[in-house]
């Protein structure tokens, strides 16, 4: 409150503003909040919706070639027979024979049968040979020869079998071209709805082909199998007038659910085929997502309504009595002014409207001289190049949090600062509030924190963690440069019977007097770290050659031979080594560490205190 009566150089109009303002900022925040999520809800529906177009029109066109290659091959299969038949003449053709081969040719194919000009079954795989088909539309479509090539009929009821079948058929004509038959290839209709996938489609999901008669060939949802209704076509008739093939929501009359379909019309056949989606379980999980958000969305609006409310309340108070205004007035001062951060309002032309004490104590600068002074003239331009560009985007109505080097009192500190913007109620950007926390012993305890975390401490060697970050870095600049990279793994020969013997304390300080000697034997660039225990690796970077890493192992060795003096004691304390090299290639740090550990093997079998280098 104080920030805004230096701002309105009236605390009367400040607390007016504040009374009234309140309410309008805790009803914008809450129409913004509404706002964002029922827009992230809504763009997330559409978003989820087009995926499921997507899905099924990549499920359809699936299916379309699942249909055409069966269509396909039904009619190759009465092709086949048509033209044995035809080329003989109807003599000396054995047609059960020709049949049994076509029925063996593709599943989901009943039964093959052929007849006469008469309409009578002349040949067929199954029973039914003298039964009459001339009523069956299959059969009288070919008599005028106005049909070529294959014709599919709606689903019906086998006279022979009692089973729902889709009958294509052929015509056969004789030499001369007259009408001399059909062979008619019978098909069970739920060939056509093993494409349906329930992982693919769900339970509700729905696959169809249906004819431009608008008569289901074969359709199924879930376990639900559809032969011959009458398909709804409003919605499909519209579409195919539009195009070919495309996108559209239904709800069907056969079952009530509403789905999002993609269809396409097959080429050159009068038939469509069409997959759909059920909405319900498309939309299912953005429907829960939706309830929990809605959920949380009302819980924080109460929640806002409630403190912008009792916030309301309070200043209505403060309005009444002046005393208690003035009183509130001076308490938030002192507050301001003892707080040990910097805390300031500044307007939108970037002039300092209120300063706090801490100005004077941090900066030497008299908090009321500044008022209406310049951010550049009050701090200078080096410090105000550093807040300029946060300062404008705060301007711009961005909450802005950022770290920067200042100097306090003489020395250099890290401040925090947090740049809020001043909303007027009709959105405008009246100012920042800007708020400044030394936090230089918080940064240096992380950097200490840092440090520790990547360094052993009983050795003070990196430690593991530190050295596969190294590793990693060293292996990238032996590929850039291509130098030769040697990785030794070494280990205290029988440090178990170190410790066994002598006790841990000696065992530890064996350790230093090791990690101090591997650390004198190589160059200060090289890497010396302790992985566990009594295992230490070294990473030796810009080799020209191979034999300087064996030069190095063999100082190392010789070191080490020399007596340990620990507690007044001698003791003999040799090593182990494994060493493996990188030159080109792209090569796992662990890689590389297995195969050092694989020569520290070798180097154990081989006796103890030698090294060994990696044949690979």
């Amino acid at each position: 409150m104080n920030m805004l009566t230096a701002q309105a150089r009236s605390r009367r109009r400040s607390l007016a503003w504040i009374g009234w303002g309140l309410p309008a900022i805790g009803v914008l925040v809450i129409v913004f909040m509404w706002a964002f999520v029922l827009h992230g809800l809504e763009a997330e529906r559409a978003r989820v919706v087009a995926d499921a177009y997507a899905k099924a029109r990549s499920l359809n066109r699936a299916f379309e070639e699942y249909t055409e290659r069966a269509l396909s091959q039904f009619d190759q299969i009465g092709g086949f027979v048509a033209y044995n038949v035809e080329q003989r003449g109807g003599h000396d053709v054995d047609l059960p024979g020709l049949l049994r081969q076509g029925l063996a040719r593709q599943p989901g194919l009943v039964a093959l049968y052929v007849t006469d000009a008469a309409g009578s079954v002349i040949a067929s795989t199954g029973q039914g040979v003298g039964l009459s088909v001339a009523d069956r539309e299959h059969f009288k479509v070919h008599v005028d020869g106005k049909t070529p090539g294959l014709y599919i009929s709606k689903p019906l009821v086998s006279r022979v079998s009692q089973a729902w079948t889709i009958q294509l058929s052929r015509r056969l004509q004789t030499a001369q071209g007259a009408f001399a038959g059909v062979v008619v290839v019978l098909t069970d209709p739920s060939y056509f709805t093993r494409f349906y996938d329930e992982q693919q489609l769900g339970r509700q999901g729905v696959i169809s082909f249906v004819g431009l008669d608008w008569t289901v060939r074969a359709r199924r949802s879930g376990d639900c199998l559809w032969f011959g209704e009458t398909a709804g076509n409003n919605f499909l008739v519209h579409e195919l007038a539009r195009a070919p093939e495309g996108t559209y929501r239904a709800t069907s009359r056969l079952d009530d659910v509403p789905r999002l379909l993609a269809y396409k019309q097959l080429a050159d056949r009068p038939f469509v085929v069409f997959t759909g989606l059920a909405e319900a379980e498309v939309l299912a999980e953005h429907e829960a997502r939706r309830s929990a958000e809605l959920a949380i969305a009302a819980v924080a609006t109460a929640v806002l309504l409630a403190v912008f409310g009792a916030l309301s309340g309070l200043v209505q108070r403060l309005r009444r009595s002046e005393r208690q205004r003035q009183l509130a007035d001076r308490r938030l001062r002192e507050v301001a002014d003892n707080l040990p951060a910097l805390v300031a309002y500044i307007d939108t032309a970037q002039c300092f409207q209120f300063c706090n004490a801490t100005f004077d104590s941090w900066l030497g600068l008299d908090p009321a001289a500044q008022v209406g002074r310049p951010m550049a003239e009050v701090l200078g331009p080096a410090m105000y190049e550093a807040r300029r560009a946060e300062v404008e985007r705060a301007l711009a109505g961005e909450r802005v949090e950022f770290d920067v080097e200042t100097p306090v009192r003489g020395e250099a500190r890290c401040l925090h600062n947090v740049y809020i913007p001043d909303r007027a109620r009709d959105g405008r950007i009246r100012g920042l509030y800007a708020l400044s926390s030394d936090v230089s012993a918080q940064k240096a305890v992380e950097r200490q924190l840092s440090a520790l975390a990547r360094v052993d401490a009983l050795t003070g060697l990196p430690n593991r963690h530190a050295l596969n970050e190294r590793l990693q870095e060293a292996l990238a600049r032996a590929e850039r440069s291509g130098d030769l990279l040697a990785l030794m793994f070494l280990d205290v020969d029988r440090f178990k019977d170190i410790n066994d013997r002598f006790g841990h304390g000696t065992g530890d300080r064996v350790l230093k007097e090791f990690a101090s000697r591997l650390r004198g034997s190589v160059r200060a660039t090289d890497t010396v770290a302790r992985l566990a225990g009594d295992e230490f690796v070294i990473v030796l970077e810009g080799l020209g050659t191979d034999v300087e890493p064996t030069a190095v192992a063999q100082k190392i060795v010789a070191q080490m031979n020399r007596p340990f003096e620990v507690d007044g004691q001698v003791l003999v304390v040799t090593t182990s080594i494994g060493v493996a090299f990188h030159r080109h290639g792209n090569l796992d740090p662990a890689a590389l560490l297995a195969r050092a550990d694989g020569a520290l093997y070798a180097a154990k079998t081989a006796g103890r205190n030698t090294f060994q280098l990696s044949l690979l």
